[in-house]
């Protein structure tokens, strides 16, 4: 059973000789990782000792904690009383002009049948994205497969079988 933890305790580790971050209510001491972080120690420390999960999540693909952090370095999980608590505190605060943007064009995006070229799909993504995420993916940074250079000529060897 994984360890449990408090708000408190997590709190407590906020510097460079210490970090712990909380993403999706679990815990993860990311000390060693600092210097080897791609964006550099900064962004994380920002967040040392918080929820990181609403930086994490956008830019980050699902598996990147396990494959990047040793399984001893998952600490455990948030207590419910302080995952409440964090998440009490993320709906009261007030939506950025990104995030205001991004909620509209999701409740007006098209449904998936109406796109009919992998153009149709990149256009959807660019508007129900936050900026940051869609830098993110169309930077290549994932894969290195799916940067600008590749794409166009990758897209020429997909067909797709539209129903209309």
């Amino acid at each position: 059973m994984p360890r449990t933890l408090t708000l408190d305790e997590v709190s407590k580790h906020n510097s460079q000789s210490s970090c712990w971050v909380i993403i999706k209510d679990k815990v993860y001491d990311v000390t060693e990782f600092l210097p080897d972080h791609p964006g550099g120690a900064k962004i994380i420390l920002k967040y040392a000792g918080k929820d990181a999960t609403s930086a994490y999540e956008p830019i980050h693909p699902p598996d990147a904690l396990d494959k990047h952090l040793p399984p001893e370095k998952h600490l455990g999980v948030l207590d419910t009383a302080s995952a409440s608590a964090i998440k009490e505190a993320a709906q009261n605060r007030p939506k950025t002009k990104d995030e205001l943007r991004v909620e509209a064009a999701q409740a007006s995006k098209p449904p998936l049948s109406r796109m009919l070229s992998l153009r149709d799909i990149e256009d959807v993504a660019r508007q129900v994205l936050s900026y940051k995420a869609f830098a993110y993916y169309a930077s290549a940074a994932d894969d290195e497969l799916s940067g600008h250079t590749l794409n166009p000529l990758d897209e020429r060897h997909i067909l797709t079988r539209n129903n209309v």
